[in-house]
């Protein structure tokens, strides 16, 4: 499906969450016009993609159950900019905990993470927005047995007692020399790389 299907299903439907209550997501207007351009301007390199624009046209966002709020226009609201210095926050869980939509400096949208701050871990979630809203869309429909939950629940804390994709700064670069410029800046030998360039979904670190 595609990011407008999924989201009309999503104002469409009646969901039933893990204790049988009935609930429906609540929408926020679209963006018009000049909101989007006035938007545009917090954007590195000043490019809001097409695939935002399209869902901004619609809706803002909405809130409700699960992650909440979800809003497609809260570029720099995580904060957390050594890890992501670009991102829309997508939504909390109202315990300190984010999903954020990765942005690179050309303004171009990356995966979605989902960090967590007790136990401090940063997992890869999604491949890109269109994943995470299917996701979403599966966490409504399907209480307690989902992608959503599963990374929450369980994925977290086997990153967080197994840390496997962490490994030291020597170490990385005995395997990896071609960043050994880039690698200088960090001068301690203390330092640990936390290597996602496979980028799956579930790889993370602590």
């Amino acid at each position: 499906m595609t990011n407008l299907e999924i989201i009309n299903l999503l104002k469409e439907k009646t969901f039933t969450d893990e204790d049988d209550r009935d609930y429906r997501l609540e929408f926020q207007e679209g963006l018009s016009d000049q909101q989007i351009e006035s938007l545009r301007t917090n954007f590195p390199n000043r490019t809001l993609s097409n695939e935002l624009i399209e869902i901004l046209k619609i809706t803002k966002g909405w809130t409700g159950h699960g992650p909440s709020p979800i809003f497609f226009d809260s570029i720099g609201y995580f904060g957390f900019e050594e890890f992501s210095q670009h991102s829309i926050e997508l939504g909390g869980d109202g315990l300190g905990n984010s999903w954020i939509l990765d942005i690179d400096d050309k303004g171009i949208l990356g995966k979605v993470f989902f960090a967590c701050h007790d136990p401090a871990v940063v997992v890869i979630h999604s491949q890109n927005l269109n994943e995470y809203l299917h996701h979403l869309y599966e966490f409504y429909e399907q209480p307690g047995n989902n992608h959503l939950d599963e990374i929450h629940e369980k994925t977290v804390m086997t990153i967080w007692e197994n840390n496997s994709d962490c490994i030291s700064k020597n170490s990385f670069l005995e395997k990896n020399p071609k960043f050994s410029d880039y690698m200088k800046k960090y001068e301690s030998a203390n330092w640990t790389v936390a290597d996602l360039r496979e980028g799956k979904n579930k790889l993370g670190f602590a």
